[in-house]
């Protein structure tokens, strides 16, 4: 009865953790998501020491609805990370926009200087 217990405890707590890390990358603090997946590793490492049959596992999988929230926040983060790359393409297009400009302005001033 107390490995059935730890386990639901573990899931309830891996639960909780994958919420948070959802709740993390939709409001952007990446900062913080490497100590989140730690935490969650760990709570992992926990249920894997637990002695348990297959269909308790699966039981609490479907109770606390792991698999809807790792969807959920797989969707979170692959759009996160299209935003990003978007925003990276658009500064890398500024940045080359900058140069040319700069460029333009160093030669107008170099011609200007010969004439």
């Amino acid at each position: 009865m107390g490995d059935k217990l730890n386990l639901a405890e573990s899931f309830i707590k891996y639960k909780d953790i994958t919420l948070i890390i959802t709740e993390t990358v939709i409001t952007e603090e990446y900062e913080k998501l490497d100590d989140f997946f730690q935490q969650r590793q760990l709570i992992l490492d926990d249920i894997h020491k637990i002695n348990y049959s297959k269909e308790q596992l699966k039981k609490l999988y479907l109770q606390y609805e792991i698999e809807r929230l790792e969807k959920i926040l797989t969707t979170e983060m692959k759009v996160r990370k299209v935003d990003l790359l978007n925003k990276l393409k658009q500064n890398e297009k500024r940045q080359a926009g900058m140069a040319g400009y700069n460029n333009i302005s160093a030669k107008a001033v170099f011609l200007s200087k010969e004439i």
